[in-house]
Formats: structure tokens, sequence, C-alpha cells
């Protein structure tokens, strides 16, 4: 039962705020280290947004125990509310919630760049090497099997 001096919000501890500084300072994993997970995922993360959500539970709940559910949950909810790429902006959140707008900027940074750096590659590779035959059939062939993922 919530009494008039307890809100639903006063249930959960903010650990940005400086009335929970233990909170804040019992983290287990670093800024640089939240951004080198990041960076790995975007790189090598492989199957679309669910499935990065997905990595990202297992690995930074389940395993490393770095986020909590309740964060991890709050997270994925906003991520869903708001329009754009899932998987990225709960990496942006989970930056946020123990680091605020630094590693919300340096999270999202690191999980964006490796596949806008690899766009930038086929872009390039495409422009320059696209009237050969053999660069056709590459970009055929990746054409093809995306649209095979996408049937099924």
């Amino acid at each position: 039962m919530v009494t008039s001096a307890q809100t639903p919000d006063s249930t959960r501890a903010n650990p940005l705020s400086e009335d929970n500084a233990e909170i804040s300072t019992a983290r287990n994993y670093t800024l640089a280290q939240l951004s080198l997970y990041a960076l790995k995922l975007g790189t090598v993360g492989f199957g679309g947004p669910v499935a990065l959500v997905g990595y990202m539970h297992r690995d930074l709940i389940e395993r490393r125990k770095w986020i909590s559910e309740a964060d991890y949950k709050e997270g994925l909810t906003l991520a869903q509310l708001m329009p754009g790429p899932l998987a990225a902006q709960l990496a942006i959140y989970l930056g946020y919630v123990d680091y605020g707008i630094p590693g919300a900027t340096f999270v999202g940074i690191a999980f964006v760049v490796p596949s806008f750096l690899m766009v930038c590659a086929l872009g390039w590779a495409y422009v320059a090497y696209g009237g050969l035959a053999w660069m056709q059939a590459v970009f055929y062939g990746i054409g093809a099997s995306f649209i095979s993922s996408a049937w099924r």
C-alpha cells in the first residue's frame, strides 16, 4: 500500500541522485568496459535488433551482472516506445543508467560506428568496383541473402 509519504517512484532508488551515493559507487564495471562491450556487439553482433537485445540481456545481466533486471526492462520498454533502432536505443539507455549523458554518448557512438563504417566501406567498394562483373555478382549475392533471410 502506498502512503502519502511514499510514492510508487520512491520505492526504486535512482542511481544518479546524490541521496543514493552508495548505490552509484557500487557499480562493478567502468564506462570503458561498457563502451568496449558495445563496440564489440556493434561490430560482430548479428541477427537483427531482437537478437542484439537478447545478447545484451544474456551478457550484461546474466553473465556479467553489470545491469539490474529492472534497469534493463525499463530501458527496453523506453526503446520500444520510441521510433528508431531498438538495440542502439537500449544500449544508449544502459550507458545512461550509471554514467549519465557521457555514458549514453560513448556507448551510443561505440555501438553505431562499426555499422556506419561497414556501410561506408561497402558504398566505397560499390562506387569504385561496381562496374566489374565479379563485384556485381558479389552485390547480387548479398542482396539475395538478405531477401532470403527476410522471407523467413
